[in-house]
């Protein structure tokens, strides 16, 4: 069995693979930095010399890097250079960005820069420019403003020094990868709709030492804020980005690749538009690679008609899990799994099962029964997946085996005698996952 993100991303906006930004989780908190030893004591000790004095380290708000000193090796000489983020107790209205790199001997300053920022949004790296270094992509909050501030800096081995890029754009969130293969990277910004811009997704690239908009799409103008960006392999021939976001009464997700044939920024599907499959749901599920395979699939929920309802029961939406195919604009079904959002978890349907099944769950929501089905009636119970708290007696849970005991629950199923559809007990420890919101 395993406890893995899967549809976790079901509940937790998280940022996978290349890592997209800007999904806000409350002010940044001001600490004095912890007394260590090794490099982070030397690190510290390089900052407190350039704020000249105390100060207090800054955290990215969102994003892969969460941490105030962030170390990552620039340049691929399998040292790492690194970032700090920090506020004088003299100016509170600025953020002070430091970059560092080692000697092998001892830790130096490559480069300070004051910013007019209160708070880090967040931080990733990319080499755009094709030169073998990442460039450090950062973002800012803007108090006041729907939108974020990016700014680009570059690190040069050849000196060691570090120089703010001539580059500056409003974001509601963004992202970075190699969305036209051309073996370098990308820059995605996403925009929501606002009263300084429609909601739209640009891709910028470089060429001829600039940075420069290769294309731009329209996005949903009903989205009002992203929960999740998540950039990737869509298919083998398709680097993309899916970004799911809230919309009234809901969730929906929006797919942004580029055409490289036809020059052009898609976006599959609006979901306001007359499109053949909507994304749009009630329960927050977000796009993940659910089935290990590499690629990015897209949660489809799907309400399924049944007759013969046992009482005191509701059918369970089914969740197909679906690929785009970028050739055609169609979304094909992967995986189909069935979940209880409220208890944290989900069961992936087996082939036997995809069609010739149907879920129930009780109404406390503890218990979720999956029957065969035939000519859209409920028939024989298959078995049975019950929840229980933790502590309950060994008799309140005869006939019931043990999936997973977490926090304060404990998962089980129930087998039935002689199941219309056979189905053994690795098959269900296989197939069930819990989320990250189990708790």
């Amino acid at each position: 069995m395993r406890k893995k993100a899967g549809i976790t991303a079901l509940i937790l906006a998280i940022c996978t693979l290349f890592g997209g930004c800007s999904i806000g989780l409350g002010d940044a908190s001001l600490l004095h930095p912890p007394k260590n030893s090794g490099r982070e004591a030397k690190l510290e000790g390089l900052i407190e010399e350039n704020a000249g004095g105390s100060y207090k380290l800054r955290y990215p708000l969102s994003g892969t890097y969460r941490s105030a000193i962030i170390t990552e090796d620039l340049n691929g000489d399998k040292k790492d250079e690194a970032i700090a983020f920090y506020r004088t107790d003299s100016d509170d209205k600025s953020t002070h960005m430091l970059v560092m790199y080692d000697t092998g001997e001892q830790w130096k300053s490559s480069e300070s820069f004051k910013l007019s920022f209160e708070n880090v949004d967040c931080v990733q790296f990319a080499d755009y420019d094709f030169d073998g270094v990442k460039e450090i992509f950062t973002g800012f909050t803007t108090p006041g403003s729907s939108s974020n501030v990016l700014n680009i800096f570059d690190f040069t081995p050849s000196d060691n020094k570090t120089v703010k890029v001539d580059f500056s754009r409003p974001y509601s969130g963004f992202t970075t990868g190699d969305y036209d293969r051309d073996g370098g990277s990308e820059l995605l910004t996403f925009d929501l709709n606002s009263n300084e811009t429609d909601a739209q997704a640009v891709l910028t690239d470089y060429d001829k030492n600039e940075l420069y908009i290769l294309a731009k799409c329209d996005m949903d103008q009903n989205v009002t804020k992203f929960e999740n960006i998540n950039s990737g392999l869509l298919n083998k021939d398709t680097t993309g980005v899916t970004v799911d976001g809230i919309i009234e009464n809901g969730y929906s997700s929006q797919i942004i690749y580029y055409n490289s044939d036809k020059m052009k920024l898609s976006n599959f599907p609006i979901t306001v538009g007359k499109k053949n499959v909507s994304t749009v749901r009630d329960d927050k599920i977000n796009c993940t690679d659910i089935d290990d395979d590499g690629f990015i699939e897209i949660p489809i929920v799907k309400s399924t008609t049944v007759e013969d309802v046992p009482d005191g029961e509701t059918v369970a939406p089914v969740i197909n899990w679906s690929s785009i195919n970028t050739k055609n604009n169609k979304l094909d079904t992967k995986v189909k799994c069935v979940s209880d959002f409220d208890f944290g978890y989900y069961f992936k349907l087996p082939e036997r099962f995809s069609d010739s099944t149907a879920a129930t769950l009780s109404a406390d929501k503890r218990t979720m029964k999956i029957y065969d089905k035939d000519s859209g009636k409920i028939g024989d119970l298959i078995v049975t997946f019950k929840v229980f708290d933790v502590g309950t007696s060994t008799d309140s849970m005869n006939g019931y085996s043990t999936l997973e005991s977490y926090n304060q629950y404990i998962y089980t199923y129930k087998i039935e005698d002689n199941p219309p559809i056979y189905v053994s007990g690795d098959t269900l420890k296989e197939n069930f996952s819990l989320n990250d919101n189990s708790d």
